[in-house]
């Protein structure tokens, strides 16, 4: 394989020995991206479920709690119980 790269002209085999890192870039870019976008959705959660305790702590019942908080039922019954 190397050999064929060594045969290329210059500019060429430059591309090619670029390709690994530029993909690597990519791919290192988008795993950061999923990263902050995971971020972001475990602190909504997390928001919901700080909301659905404060509602829980006031007595509003739980039907209310899951329509405010998009949460499902069974999440704020298990948050109840914690």
């Amino acid at each position: 394989m190397m050999e064929k790269i060594d045969n290329l002209p210059e500019r060429e085999k430059e591309l090619v020995l670029q390709l690994p890192n530029s993909y690597f870039e990519k791919g290192k870019q988008e795993g950061i991206e999923e990263g902050i976008e995971k971020g972001r959705q475990e602190g909504r959660q997390e928001g919901r479920q700080e909301i659905a305790l404060e509602l829980i702590a006031k007595g509003m019942p739980i039907s209310q709690i899951a329509e405010i908080t998009k949460l499902s039922k069974e999440e704020i019954e298990k948050l109840a119980r914690e």
